[in-house]
């Protein structure tokens, strides 16, 4: 008998998706389709619309990465008009970039996948969230809102807003950097920069460690086994025992 399996809603991305998984009579999977279920139409918005207004348009294409798509249209401009940004012009967007990767990969990292490494993915899914690792482990779970809050303040700073900003236009940004801006973000680095290496090396111990060995022979790796590799950084682990639950049966747990 032929059955499938929906996983709807896929809970670890920055968006909306669902897994199908079609399996054969045997039981074996025959087939699986992985769902993107969002469509925003902005090609047919820009059709007809003057250059000039395609980085304010295109930058709510996403609330998560709306700078990507800022800058894209902002350098397009630039082409059109044969123009090259001055030097600083140049290092702002960057540094508005860098800004997004920063909140965007905190997001990522510390409230969707975190969860999974740090409490472990046999862990109870009613615990394993961003509020259960707040409960396990305070400092950590702070340190990766700060630094999400960190990134986007730097975005408030330079275009005015967190998201959807119009602040890069073709030929360069429409406002410098205030000095009080400078000082609030020189202030404000050291911080950040050490929530990211702490972060970091978190990651690599948990690729370096049992995680790596495990999946190398494509199983699933085990709470014990994560909680392990990061023992030596917070003593919170001891204590996120896993609840016996099936990779399968977790699947669909946030």
């Amino acid at each position: 008998m032929t059955r499938t399996i929906t996983i709807d809603p896929v809970t670890r991305i920055e968006g909306h998706a669902k897994i199908t998984l079609h399996l054969d009579e045997a039981g074996r999977l025959a087939d699986a389709r992985f769902h993107v279920v969002e469509y925003r139409g902005f090609e047919t918005f820009c059709e007809g619309r003057p250059f000039t207004e395609m980085a304010g348009i295109t930058a709510r294409i996403c609330g998560i990465c709306p700078v990507s798509h800022l800058l894209a249209a902002a350098k397009t401009g630039d082409k059109l008009l044969a123009v090259q940004p001055p030097p600083a012009a140049r290092r702002l967007r960057r540094m508005l970039n860098l800004a997004q990767l920063c909140q965007s990969h905190a997001l990522s990292f510390f409230h969707l996948s975190s969860p999974d490494f740090l409490l472990g993915w046999e862990s109870d899914p009613a615990r394993r969230n961003v509020f259960g690792l707040m409960a396990a482990d305070p400092d950590l779970a702070r340190a990766g809102i700060r630094l999400r809050q960190f990134g986007q303040q730097v975005l408030e700073l330079l275009g005015g807003r967190k998201i959807h900003s119009a602040w890069a236009v073709p030929g360069g940004v429409r406002t410098p950097l205030s000095a009080e801006a400078r000082a609030w973000i020189l202030e404000r680095l050291p911080e950040a920069k050490a929530t990211v290496a702490t972060a970091l090396e978190l990651y690599k111990t948990l690729l370096d460690g049992p995680l790596q060995r495990e999946q190398s022979t494509f199983g699933a790796p085990s709470a014990t086994s994560l909680r392990c590799s990061w023992a030596w950084w917070r003593p919170m682990a001891a204590g996120s025992a896993s609840r016996g639950r099936s990779a399968s049966s977790t699947a669909r747990g946030r």
